[in-house]
């Protein structure tokens, strides 16, 4: 097997109905080399009868239970490396995706020319096809955090509109991908997993690719490989998504940094909220006061939690 694909979907029958067709524009289905797992989350909606009615070339797992993300994406690898032996790559693929050209290819030449480099991710677009949407990003830290609470006119100083997209025609090197599209060397991650089966949802790609590139693995934007990412569509619950970021923020920061590194980024973030918050009031602002207290709450809350996992 040359690459193995694989998509994790938790009730998104419809977009990953759309994510499959584009594949398999581009694919051809009889392939030995390319194999797809779908991994579904303990959907509702009907996702593993239209993946074993419409596509049955697929291999569909059924997971039973909403795994998140990366232990589901292992499972995937896990399942089609049993089935077809070990992949040359591994391509992680949304279900809210969609894409324009032979993205799957282009990513797997781009390695194959290219034995340094880890990993590779296309440039991502908005539902229109042609809008920048983000790709890449830098790896984040006590600046990110910063910045991040700073106002949006100073956001924009520093990050502009559009700016973690690939404008040029050349590969470059980046901080870490998009976990919508994200091309792996298989040998690059050795004995381990591909994704720390420690996170439940979020930073587990920003995690592999730091990881990545610490082994000595370039991690590559190929702009050449293009895809529509309709972000958003599978997370509804603001507050939900807010509690898993945090939550895998200071996991992640944890792992990476250590301990007293995620406590100052807690620190950090817990200050700026509470400023926010506020400033909301002093202004006048309820739905900015209401907001970031909030959010300074879900905050400490996740901070105790994250602390009596490690005691």
């Amino acid at each position: 097997m040359r690459i193995g694909i694989i998509i994790v979907s938790y009730n998104t029958c419809g977009l990953l109905r759309d994510c499959l067709r584009s594949l398999f524009r581009w694919i051809e289905p009889a392939d030995p080399k390319i194999r797809v797992a779908v991994v579904d989350n303990g959907s509702t909606d009907g996702s593993v009868e239209m993946v074993r009615g419409e596509f049955p070339e697929v291999v569909c797992v059924e997971a039973g239970e909403n795994l998140g993300f990366g232990r589901a994406n292992n499972l995937g690898v896990k399942q089609l490396e049993e089935a077809y032996g070990r992949a040359e790559f591994l391509f992680f693929l949304n279900p809210d995706t969609v894409l324009l050209n032979d993205a799957v290819g282009i990513l797997a030449d781009f390695l194959e020319r290219n034995p340094p480099a880890a990993a590779a991710g296309g440039n991502l677009y908005g539902a229109d096809g042609s809008s920048p949407a983000q790709s890449f990003s830098p790896v984040h830290g006590l600046r990110w955090e910063l910045i991040a609470l700073m106002p949006n006119r100073i956001k924009r100083l520093v990050w502009p509109p559009r700016t973690w997209f690939n404008y040029g025609s050349e590969p470059r090197q980046v901080g870490y991908l998009s976990g919508a599209d994200m091309l792996v060397r298989r040998d690059a991650l050795g004995t381990a997993t591909a994704f720390d089966p420690d996170f439940f949802m979020y930073y587990e790609d920003m995690e592999l690719c730091v990881r990545l590139r610490r082994a000595g693995g370039g991690v590559w934007s190929v702009p050449a490989a293009r895809i529509i990412h309709l972000a958003g569509q599978s997370s509804r619950v603001s507050r939900t998504k807010f509690e898993r970021l945090q939550e895998a923020k200071y996991l992640y920061y944890t792992k990476v940094h250590g301990l007293c590194y995620a406590r100052t980024a807690y620190r950090l973030s817990q200050t700026g909220y509470r400023a926010h918050a506020w400033l909301g009031r002093l202004t006048g602002n309820r739905a900015k006061h209401e907001r970031y207290a909030e959010w300074a709450e879900i905050n400490a809350e996740t901070w105790r939690r994250h602390l009596s996992k490690r005691d």
